[in-house]
């Protein structure tokens, strides 16, 4: 599903682009293209989106322009260029995957992210990219 992206989400992208190494927070209010903003983020290498729940494990799938794999309950993904994981699932799996298997990582929601599952997610893996999306980065639980 390909979409017209809006100014603001273009300006988004392009400065993504041309990020440092490292890790980043994005905070756009809701309804505003999350979603369709990170499906569309350049990719040099493989892709793992965490999320923590089913809807937003599958949401992203029909943006991708790509083979996309999931990490999910009974799903396992195979290779692809692009996986979505539920953290609950993923955070059981990390030896199916090695370290440096991912190029970046998008955090969906990322207000959840300071969840131990999470943390031990983020140990594992050194991604050139680390992209935390949210529209509440104060929000506590």
């Amino acid at each position: 599903m390909k979409l017209e992206l809006r100014d603001y989400q273009k300006e988004c992208l392009g400065l993504i682009d041309n990020l440092q190494p490292g890790s980043y927070l994005i905070q756009m209010a809701t309804g505003c293209g999350k979603t369709a903003t990170f499906t569309n983020i350049k990719r040099k290498g493989r892709v793992l989106v965490l999320a923590h729940r089913e809807e937003l494990v599958t949401q992203p799938i029909k943006y991708y322009d790509c083979p996309v794999g999931i990490e999910m309950a009974n799903h396992k993904s195979h290779g692809e260029p692009v996986v979505i994981a539920s953290v609950q699932s993923i955070v059981h799996r990390l030896e199916n995957f090695k370290p440096t298997e991912f190029d970046m990582i998008i955090t969906d929601e990322a207000h959840h992210a300071a969840a131990s599952t999470y943390r031990k997610v983020y140990e594992y893996f050194k991604p050139r990219l680390h992209l935390g999306f949210t529209a509440t980065p104060n929000r506590r639980r």
